[in-house]
């Protein structure tokens, strides 16, 4: 099982780096439903990180976005910098960036990619 949520996990990822963020929310679910461990809310946490930027891209919805990516945060916040090989520490500074340009009605130029170590 775990080979195949690494599998879905780099599936998404490619999903969210190519901002196909529906796509990779669809997937990321997916493996939130599977998982019973205390990876459920890494894995949250990035859904929750690409349903704030499809908020951004697709749905112009800037207080949906915050609250998403937020939330985000929240979740991503205790697995520190790095995990399953994932780069986080780039990934929550880019997103808090984000929130702070969006809370003063700036658009971002550039959305996060997502690094697999």
């Amino acid at each position: 099982m775990e080979n195949y949520n690494r599998s879905r996990l780099v599936q998404a990822i490619n999903k969210f780096n190519r901002q196909e963020y529906f796509e990779c929310h669809e997937i990321l679910e997916d493996i939130w439903f599977d998982v019973r461990d205390d990876s459920r809310d890494f894995y949250q946490g990035l859904l929750h990180a690409a349903v704030g930027f499809y908020h951004l891209t697709k749905k112009r919805n800037q207080k949906g976005t915050i609250i998403q990516l937020n939330k985000a945060l929240d979740k991503l916040a205790k697995f520190g910098a790095e995990f399953k090989d994932i780069e986080l520490d780039s990934l929550t500074v880019s997103i808090r960036n984000i929130i702070k340009k969006m809370v003063k009605k700036e658009l971002p130029k550039r959305l996060p990619k997502i690094i697999i170590k």
